[in-house]
């Protein structure tokens, strides 16, 4: 008898030991890779690697070789690898931009299982850049094995495809809530099966079911806690808040996605090569590896199709949301403009907005 999900429990425990800084193996016919974050990635482990063998290689998003190197043709590809000598190779590529003159030496084709790496660490919300090694056995026994004589977990592609495609999620509690602007309110919490990440569902008033005002709302820390001048989601939390207070109620659904789904850590870092190297949101991200917007919007349509809405008013400026909303079988019946709050802060990043990641400016 077996009192877990064997495949989750497995995902899960290499997320943890990613975390720690401990490599494992993923592996899919035949063919098997070694790597670990470079992040926090020990000279010790390094020196274990170099033991297995001299090929040692960093994986790299395109966008991030892009900004590291302009004189690199990369194509439709995706991932890179970088061939690597010693470790303080590790520290150049984390700190490229904080150097003058930076070379990128060794450019290689990525290999199929180093997108999986790639995925793994952005679960865990480190940077994406991962240690890889190569590695030959005879068969999954063999690898099986050497997992166990070097107490390293592995983890086969098809675990990690189903643990990222499992979007269920389940209603935790419910609860009124009393709001200085609205006394109507009430909150219902909602768990993922496989992430255990919590997102929640804003009850403004007494909306209309059939079709209700839904904003969507990706959490921001920094804004919507600490009141940034850095951004305007503070204003597009409270401002949605106060039109659906002001008419017939409305529903946000906030979900825990900061950084637009890079996480928080990662968006302070982009927050820091903003504000010391002039870059703007954009290519603040790429620099770290990630992709403009990392966001998805499942949990927010099977959050609603809980609720038994199929059919929403959808209070954005983003048609991303648009389209990924209806792309999860949710029928936008209308756009809803939200107005702009600039300052002189974050008027540099509205306009990337408008003119970079496609929102459309109110009119």
């Amino acid at each position: 008898m077996t009192f877990y999900n064997k495949e989750k429990n497995s995902v899960e425990r290499a997320l943890s030991e990613i975390r720690r800084g401990m490599p494992i193996i993923v592996f899919d016919h035949n063919s098997y890779i070694l790597f670990a974050a470079v992040e926090i990635l020990e000279e010790d482990l390094f020196e274990k690697y170099k033991i297995i063998t001299s090929n040692i290689y960093v994986v790299i998003t395109a966008n991030k070789l892009q900004h590291m190197t302009k004189d690199y043709d990369i194509g439709k590809e995706k991932f890179f690898r970088l061939q690597i000598d010693n470790f303080e190779d590790l520290s150049d590529i984390l700190n490229w931009h904080k150097q003058q003159n930076y070379q990128i030496q060794n450019i290689k084709k990525h290999k199929a299982l180093d997108e999986y790496a790639i995925s793994l660490l952005k679960m865990t919300e480190l940077l994406p850049l991962a240690l890889v090694v190569d590695m030959e056995f005879k068969n999954d026994v063999a690898m099986q094995k050497w997992c166990s004589e070097n107490d390293v977990i592995y983890l086969k592609k098809s675990n990690i495809i189903n643990y990222k495609q499992n979007n269920d999620l389940y209603e935790v509690c419910k609860t009124p809530l009393l709001l200085s602007n609205c006394k109507e309110v009430s909150v219902i919490v909602y768990r993922t099966i496989y992430n255990s990440k919590e997102h929640y569902a804003i009850i403004i008033g007494k909306p209309d079911y059939n079709e209700p005002l839904v904003r969507v709302h990706s959490s921001c820390y920094t804004g919507d806690l600490l009141k940034s001048l850095s951004c305007d989601c503070y204003n597009q939390l409270h401002d949605a808040i106060a039109m659906m207070t002001n008419t017939d109620g409305g529903i946000i659904l906030y979900l825990n996605q900061d950084g637009r789904g890079i996480g928080l850590i990662n968006k302070l870092r982009a927050y820091s090569l903003q504000m010391n190297y002039k870059f703007d949101t954009v290519d603040a991200n790429a620099m770290l590896g990630f992709d403009d917007d990392e966001r998805d919007f499942v949990h927010a349509a099977n959050i609603l199709k809980k609720l038994d809405i199929v059919k929403i008013c959808l209070l954005t400026n983003n048609p991303k949301k648009v389209i990924e909303l209806e792309r999860y079988g949710i029928k936008i019946i209308k756009r809803v403009e939200l107005i702009t709050q600039y300052n002189q802060y974050n008027d540099s990043y509205i306009q990337t907005k408008f003119k970079r990641l496609g929102h459309i400016e109110p009119k």
